[in-house]
C-alpha cells in the first residue's frame, strides 16, 4: 500500500478484488450493458463468486437479489438499499458501483433519514399542480 493511502481501513473493492475484475473482464463474452464494464453474469460472478473462475464470494446474500439488482440497473432505473444497520448494505453497493463501473467512489451514502427527494429532485407542487411534470417543476437536490 503506498504511503498516501496507508490511513484506508481497508482498500477499495477496485483495488483489493484488482486480479478477480481483470480476469473476469478478460473472459467475459457475454454483451454488457451500455456504459458497463463487465456483462450482466460477470458482475453476479464478481459478487457472488464463480468457483470455475476462482472467484471469491463477497457477501452472503440470495443470488436472486443480487441478480435483480443488477437488472434493475442495467436497465436504467435507480436502486436504493435500505435495511437495518449491519447488513452489508455499503459493502454491497461498493461491490455492485465496482462490477458496473470499477469506480466504487461512484456510490452516493445516506443515512436513516435520507430520502428519494433529498438525493435526485423534488417538486415545486405550484408548478407541478398549474403545469404538470416539467423541468420547471423539478427543484434540484445535491445530485439532481
Amino acid at each position: 500500500m503506498s504511503p498516501q493511502n496507508n490511513h484506508l481501513q481497508r482498500p477499495p473493492a477496485a483495488v483489493l478484488y484488482a486480479d478477480e475484475l481483470a480476469k473476469l473482464k478478460q473472459n467475459d463474452n457475454a454483451p454488457c450493458p451500455p456504459g458497463w464494464q463487465l456483462s450482466l453474469p460477470a458482475a453476479r460472478a464478481f459478487i457472488l463468486g464463480d468457483s470455475a473462475q476462482n472467484i471469491s464470494r463477497k457477501v452472503v446474500i440470495s443470488p436472486s437479489a443480487v441478480e435483480r439488482m443488477l437488472v434493475t440497473l442495467a436497465t436504467g432505473r435507480g436502486l436504493m438499499l435500505v435495511g437495518e444497520p449491519g447488513t452489508a448494505k455499503s459493502l454491497l453497493s461498493e461491490l455492485l458501483a465496482t462490477a458496473i463501473s470499477g469506480d466504487a467512489g461512484l456510490t452516493i451514502q445516506g443515512g436513516a433519514s435520507t430520502t428519494e427527494d433529498q438525493i435526485k429532485y423534488g417538486w415545486n407542487y405550484a408548478l407541478l399542480i398549474n403545469h404538470g411534470p416539467s423541468t420547471e417543476a423539478l427543484v434540484p437536490a445535491p445530485l439532481y
